[in-house]
């Protein structure tokens, strides 16, 4: 980190990519919520409360999916800042929008979203994990209360 300090920017380059990343997490996260119960809702057969485990780790598996499509561009800009004052390592973009530009008039409209088939294959799996361990933990939960 020292080096880093010293010779890539000072205090700065310890922060690089900050904004796309905070810019990113709420949506990301609210996408992933809304995503989730809305398709749990549609996976738990009429009747029942909840959906079975396999049900709830598709519901996961899909909110994770779809929550980072829509905020992936965020992930790319994280990256090419952090990467943005090393030598040799392509344009140096001087602000997000400087950067968006860039990456749309060199690389098109996918350069947005460069890497995210393997970012995709970990996101899906963790999510759902996350949900199912999430859902499963709660319901034991709930059932130590005595008043219900």
């Amino acid at each position: 980190m020292s080096t880093m300090y010293k010779n890539e920017g000072g205090i700065r380059a310890l922060y690089r990519g900050i904004i796309p990343t905070v810019a990113g997490v709420a949506p990301y996260v609210g996408l992933n919520f809304m995503t989730y119960e809305s398709v749990r809702k549609y996976l738990t057969p009429d009747g029942d409360k909840n959906p079975s485990a396999a049900r709830r780790l598709a519901a996961g598996a899909i909110s994770g999916a779809v929550a980072q499509t829509c905020t992936y561009p965020f992930d790319v800009l994280r990256r090419r800042f952090q990467i943005n004052t090393m030598s040799g390592m392509g344009y140096q973009y001087k602000s997000i929008w400087d950067a968006i530009t860039m990456i749309v008039s060199q690389e098109g409209f996918r350069g947005l979203y460069k890497g995210i088939v393997p970012n995709l294959l970990k996101v899906a799996p963790s999510m759902a994990s996350s949900w199912l361990s999430f859902e499963l933990t709660r319901d034991f939960f709930v059932s130590l209360d005595p008043h219900d």
